[in-house]
């Protein structure tokens, strides 16, 4: 079940790539980069035979975590 959410919320944020590539044209090389690194990262998920992944989840949730209070950090002391 743990592939296909992953499958799931890959797609859905591909479509809000999508949609701020749409907005904003400038933001290309961006999106294809963000774009690329979430299809890889589900791809490595998906065709992986053996989830060893414990340690690997917890480290990406836990940088997830600290980059989204970073950006908050960043976008409270005005840089943003």
């Amino acid at each position: 079940m743990i592939r296909e959410v992953l499958v799931l919320a890959t797609l859905i944020y591909l479509l809000v790539i999508a949609v701020q590539l749409i907005d904003r044209p400038a933001l290309w090389l961006q999106s294809l980069a963000v774009a690329a690194a979430l299809g890889l990262a589900a791809g490595v998920y998906w065709f992986r035979e053996e989830l060893r992944l414990g340690r690997w989840e917890a480290v990406a949730l836990w940088a997830a975590v600290l980059l989204f209070v970073a950006y908050g950090l960043a976008r409270l002391g005005g840089l943003v």
